[in-house]
């Protein structure tokens, strides 16, 4: 069931995010066929709540930056998901592995999409939200590398230094070795006693990490030429979602 009014908000903010001049009270009634009274009354709700901006001299209005602070991480949390989903559906199909998409969120490492790759069919799934540790995981270690010191801090505040988890790590220094040998190789290999995982860096248009792109597999597939396939395709692949963003790579 449609609730239409929230509709029509909806799709109001969608005109106004489409033009960056900012559109009238009448221009946006017209584009989308509402009336003029009731546009009116929902751009002055969404104004007064301070999630548009409105130019006295053009009365156009604009969505203001109230409204990208709030949903900013949805919305590049969906761009991320659209470029990154035919290129990770390609990945898996090239090396015939699971390929994984994590992020760094409000201080947690996150799974956002996974494609499964079993007997030759793809399961895509990019409906997950699934925390997991940044010591133990090789997409978590790619994403702690990569954000600011005061956040990395702030992680080891509230879990502690990883220790058996990586490496015996028990104090700042030594974590900051791994890290810098992590942007030294831009990839993190994580071997244990029957399963590999790899994780690469993704950025965005600010230079900032957004995402670690990772693949995980059986550690007995993991060698000769298709140990070099799999680091080489992912690598290409990390890289292709970062120029796709805007991004240079590192």
């Amino acid at each position: 069931m449609k609730i239409k009014v929230i509709e029509k908000i909806m799709r109001i903010i969608e005109v106004l995010a489409d033009n960056e001049e900012g559109c009238s009270v009448g221009q946006v009634a017209k584009i989308l066929n509402l009336k003029v009274t009731t546009t009116h009354s929902i751009l002055a709700t969404l104004f007064s709540l301070g999630y548009l901006n409105k130019d006295e001299k053009t009365k156009k209005y604009k969505i203001s930056d109230k409204f990208l602070i709030i949903f900013s991480p949805l919305i590049n949390k969906n761009l991320l998901l659209k470029i990154s989903e035919p290129i990770m559906k390609e990945l898996a199909e090239t090396i015939k592995e699971s390929v994984v998409l994590g992020i760094f969120y409000k201080g947690e490492r996150y799974t956002i999409a996974q494609v499964n790759y079993e007997g030759h069919i793809l399961n895509v799934n990019l409906n997950i939200f699934q925390k997991a540790s940044c010591y133990s995981t090789a997409t978590g270690r790619i994403l702690l590398s990569y954000i600011s010191e005061e956040e990395v801090k702030k992680y080891i505040r509230k879990n502690g230094y990883p220790k058996e988890e990586w490496n015996n790590i028990r104090n700042f220094d030594d974590l900051k070795k791994e890290v810098e040998r992590i942007k030294r190789n831009k990839i993190e290999i994580i071997e244990k006693e029957n399963t590999i995982a790899i994780g690469v860096p993704v950025f965005g248009s600010d230079g900032k990490i957004v995402a670690s792109l990772g693949v995980y597999l059986p550690k007995l597939r993991f060698k000769g030429e298709n140990k070099k396939k799999i680091i080489r395709e992912l690598k290409k692949k990390g890289t292709e979602i970062t120029l796709k963003l805007g991004g240079k790579n590192g």
